[in-house]
């Protein structure tokens, strides 16, 4: 089993870093290419038991990921496990704490397995580990606009 980690301080209580999470729409806005992925059903939100159905790929060549949310700890956790899909294992944890009033420290966490033998985990473990830095650079870009804009108690005012 291989583990990815990554960390970001967030300008934002935790509680509000979390709560942007639980919106509808923010598994969308988290999408680094969203032409290569449609939701194609979401159901429960981000408590135990929630569901959500990728489709990846182009045109008709497409994979289904199914995975299923678990773990919930409301305002500062929750898990989702690849229930189908491309992995043999695939454990997310979304964790938030508080760092003071006004941070958090926001981490991902995944826990998984290639599918294949042995050759093919060497061989394409790089690729995964690449792909994920890059995929939670962007996530966590996106939370932090998001927070940082949130946080703005005055309006902007046009020059």
């Amino acid at each position: 089993m291989s583990t990815f980690s990554y960390q970001s301080v967030m300008p934002g209580r935790a509680a509000d870093v979390f709560g942007w999470h639980e919106r509808p729409d923010a598994i969308l806005d988290l999408i680094p290419l969203r032409r290569f992925v449609r939701i194609e059903r979401q159901e429960g939100g981000l408590r135990d038991g929630g569901i959500v159905v990728f489709s990846v790929g182009i045109g008709p060549v497409r994979m289904r990921w199914e995975a299923r949310h678990y773990g919930y700890v409301p305002g500062r956790q929750f898990c989702d496990e690849q229930i189908r899909g491309p992995f043999r294992v695939w454990r997310h944890t979304h964790r938030v704490e508080p760092i003071d009033d006004v941070q958090s420290l926001y981490e991902d966490r995944i826990e998984y397995t290639l599918p294949g033998g042995r050759l093919a985990q060497v061989l394409a473990e790089p690729l995964v580990r690449w792909l994920l830095a890059r995929a939670f650079v962007h996530r966590h870009q996106v939370v932090r606009a998001a927070m940082s804009e949130a946080g703005r108690t005055t309006p902007r005012r046009e020059q």
